[in-house]
């Protein structure tokens, strides 16, 4: 039987460092099945453009943007279908798990080794997630808390109208007030009007917390649709796979 050969994992890296890049580059460019393309992170968030089109993942670095979280997003819009894997200098178990929330499928310390960085490009390319196991078990037990909080009767059930969702849709995306106004032809003081509803309805006080809810609340109950508790695997440099 004549054995073929592995597709090639096609990564698209942006927001490192030009030595990081490179770095990653040099190691990969032998024949490791994986190839590493640099992009610029403007074209990336275009719908339609940026992304190699054979590309298989994006790996986002915290020079990406002011707002790591905010570039996830855009990203996700632009290229829905492709997963996310963020790179950073921070540990911190509540950034870990906002990452995740919105979608992306893995987190790695920048300090990662070149084996560990192939693995979980591997696991992130074959339907896993890669993140701490105990970020893991966070990420379930908050998953399970909004699936929860979405039976009958429960405030995070609540039901917005076509208008309300096209200004959510908008403050999603970062536009301001005038931009949203502008945007669906209407009053600015009208838009504000809608925030302030949008708020009432969510529970909290300022946009920044309205989008940051209503985020993580439609990322969880997406990803807790698809969600499967792994089964038992060995440990692995801090960080199993969860397949999805």
């Amino acid at each position: 039987m004549v054995k073929l050969p592995e597709a090639r994992i096609r990564v698209s890296v942006v927001g490192l460092d030009a030595l990081r890049s490179a770095g990653l580059q040099a190691i990969f460019e032998q024949n490791t099945g994986i190839d590493i393309l640099l992009e610029d992170v403007a074209s990336l968030q275009r719908p339609g453009r940026g992304v190699d089109s054979t590309a298989n993942m994006v790996v986002v670095g915290t020079k990406a943007g002011p707002d790591i979280f905010k570039v996830i997003g855009s990203i996700r819009s632009a290229h829905p279908g492709l997963p996310i894997i963020v790179m950073s200098h921070t540990s911190g178990e509540e950034a870990i798990l906002r990452v995740l929330m919105l979608g992306a499928k893995g987190f790695l310390h920048e300090a990662v080794t070149p084996m560990q960085f192939e693995k979980a490009v591997r696991l992130v390319a074959s339907g896993s997630i890669w993140a701490p196991r105990r970020i893991q078990a966070e990420l379930i037990g908050r998953l399970l808390a909004v699936v929860e909080s979405q039976r009958p009767g429960v405030q995070a059930g609540v039901s917005f109208t076509s208008r309300e969702q096209q200004v959510l849709d908008l403050l999603l995306d970062g536009s301001s007030n005038r931009e949203i106004a502008r945007s669906l032809k209407i009053e600015e003081r009208t838009v504000k009007s809608y925030v302030t509803k949008l708020m009432q309805k969510m529970g909290v006080k300022n946009r920044t917390a309205l989008t940051m809810r209503v985020q993580d609340r439609s990322a969880a109950i997406l990803f807790a649709a698809r969600f499967q508790l792994p089964g038992k695997s060995e440990p692995s440099d801090g960080a199993e796979p969860a397949t999805k």
